[in-house]
């Protein structure tokens, strides 16, 4: 949101799990996938270690053989502010000052490193007068200058800074119809964090962080068998939220329970929109991130929530080409590439 290029552009998505890239040619209903990275961070602490990062992105791009050097990223979640507010219509000079000032009272850092923008949902009535309800994100201006410099060192060239929610709605937008009205959610579900995100009329109308992700499950299996981190991330992977047996309860009653608590707070986040904006329910659910992968999630959450719920696969309206690419393996981590698709795909906005 805080530098916009068009252009033919390499999208990366650095988790704190993975870092994700995604390259994709033509246009239209054209759209060729050209290349996919994937390379696990094994706790890579960023931005304190920039450098071993710059190392990991020249080598992926060296490995996919990516000729193309400009890069969309994303901010990292740790680095955002993400808030609702409402403001009268005003000059867009004028509103982007009237931002700034309303976030400078919600940030921790001085109010002279803020970097921030919005996107505007629409025109709601506050009481007798006409009000204009954005969602405004902001963030340190120490840690984009951190994040370019990575990408910089990395011999790339970054042209867009994005946030996920935004990244989200252009990998939703690109492969599904819209039906007028209806209000749709994507989750992202991290290894730190999901990001929910609500999108209508082709808009992002509303975003929220929640501090549950895969780490978490992987936590909860730890103490509930009393193992160690790989066996415990095997046997999450292994069972999910699926009673395949009676061996798997200890570890499906763990993960449940987290799962449930995400359920709790989606559920909030629906009832909130609702109230706050006067819209009606959520019509179906797209998961993804590395944690929508896990065994039963989709049936676990809509069976919680009443919603249709499904796994994303954001290639599905990109054309595969199976002489370039194991169609199986890419769709078992398609999910994981929601965000560096949507980033790929700015080359169609301005």
């Amino acid at each position: 949101m805080f530098i916009f290029d068009k252009g033919n552009l390499t999208g990366i998505d650095i988790g704190s799990y993975a870092v994700k890239v995604v390259k994709i040619k033509g246009a239209g209903d054209r759209r060729l996938l050209g290349a996919v990275g994937y390379s696990k961070l094994d706790h890579l602490a960023f931005p304190q270690e920039s450098s071993r990062l710059s190392g990991i992105l020249r080598t992926l791009f060296s490995a996919q053989r990516i000729k193309t050097r400009k890069v969309a990223t994303v901010l990292p979640g740790s680095s955002l502010t993400l808030m609702h507010m409402y403001l009268p219509k005003m000059p867009k000079k004028d509103m982007k000052e009237a931002v700034r000032w309303e976030m400078r009272k919600q940030i921790t850092f001085p109010p002279d490193e803020l970097v921030c923008d919005f996107t505007t949902i629409g025109e709601v009535k506050k009481g007798e007068e006409s009000m204009l309800s954005l969602i405004a994100f902001g963030a340190q201006n120490g840690d984009v200058e951190r994040l370019l410099k990575t990408m910089e060192d990395a011999s790339l060239n970054p042209v867009a800074v994005d946030v996920v929610p935004m990244a989200m709605l252009l990998s939703f937008d690109h492969n599904n119809a819209w039906e007028e009205g209806a209000n749709y959610s994507m989750v992202d579900i991290g290894d730190s964090k999901s990001t929910l995100a609500i999108f209508k009329d082709r808009k992002l109308v509303f975003a929220r962080e929640i501090p549950i992700g895969g780490k978490e499950l992987t936590n909860v299996v730890m103490n509930a068998l009393s193992c160690g981190e790989d066996v415990a991330e095997a046997e999450k992977i292994k069972y999910g939220v699926v009673r395949s047996d009676e061996s798997a309860s200890g570890v499906v009653d763990a993960i449940s329970g987290v799962i449930e608590r995400l359920a709790a707070e989606m559920h909030r986040s629906f009832d909130y929109y609702q109230a706050q904006f006067r819209e009606g329910s959520i019509s179906k659910i797209f998961l993804c991130g590395g944690t929508a992968k896990l065994k039963g999630i989709d049936d676990f959450l809509s069976n919680i929530l009443g919603v249709p719920c499904f796994i994303d696969d954001p290639l599905r309206n990109i054309r595969v080409e199976p002489k370039r690419f194991d169609a199986a393996r890419l769709k078992e981590f398609a999910p994981d590439l929601a965000v560096a698709v949507g980033l790929s795909l700015k080359a169609d906005v301005g």
